[in-house]
C-alpha cells in the first residue's frame, strides 16, 4: 500500500479556519498527528480515483487537510460546540468530509496529479481518447473509407 502524502503542514492550519493563538498550548506532536490522521482520511477518498501517493495537488487539498486536521486538533484540546467560532470549526469540518464525498464519486475535480503515468510519461487524462465507429470514420484523399479513427494525441 502506498505511503501518505501530507497534505499540509502545521504552518498551514492557522490560514484555513483557525487563528494561531488557537493552537497555543497544543504540542507539534499532536498538531503533527492529526494532519497524519487527516492526510490518511483523505487518502481513503482519493483512492478511489487515482493513484497515490499524489504527486502533486493544490491548495483546495491543502485546505481540505487543514480543516480535517484543525478538527481533530480540537477534538484534543477540547472546545465548545454551541459557541459561534467553535461551531465553525465543526461546519468546515463537515463541508470538507462533503467535499471529499463529491471527490471520490467524480462530482469535484480538484487539482491532483497522481502518481500513474502515461507512455510518454505525462499526467493522466492530459490528452483525450477518440474513437469512431467504422461507418463513421475517416475518408483519405482518393474516396476510400480509411476506417475507424482510433488513438491518443
Amino acid at each position: 500500500m502506498a505511503t501518505s502524502s501530507q497534505y499540509c503542514a502545521s504552518t498551514d492550519l492557522s490560514g484555513y479556519g483557525i487563528r494561531a493563538e488557537a493552537l497555543t498550548g497544543v504540542t507539534p506532536a499532536n498538531l503533527q498527528l492529526a494532519i497524519a490522521d487527516a492526510s490518511a482520511e483523505i487518502d481513503g477518498y482519493l483512492r478511489a480515483r487515482y493513484t497515490l501517493p499524489l504527486a502533486s495537488w493544490g491548495t483546495d487539498l491543502t485546505a481540505i487537510c487543514c480543516r480535517l486536521a484543525v478538527y481533530r486538533v480540537m477534538m484534543i484540546r477540547g472546545f465548545n460546540a454551541a459557541r459561534a467560532g467553535d461551531e465553525q470549526i465543526r461546519l468546515q469540518y463537515e463541508d470538507a468530509v462533503h467535499m471529499l464525498g463529491l471527490i471520490s464519486q467524480g462530482r469535484v475535480h480538484p487539482n491532483v496529479v497522481d502518481s500513474s503515468s502515461t507512455a510518454q510519461g505525462e499526467a493522466p487524462g492530459a490528452f483525450p481518447i477518440a474513437s469512431s465507429y467504422r461507418s463513421r470514420g475517416y475518408m483519405v484523399p482518393d474516396g476510400q473509407h480509411g476506417g475507424a479513427f482510433q488513438g491518443r494525441r
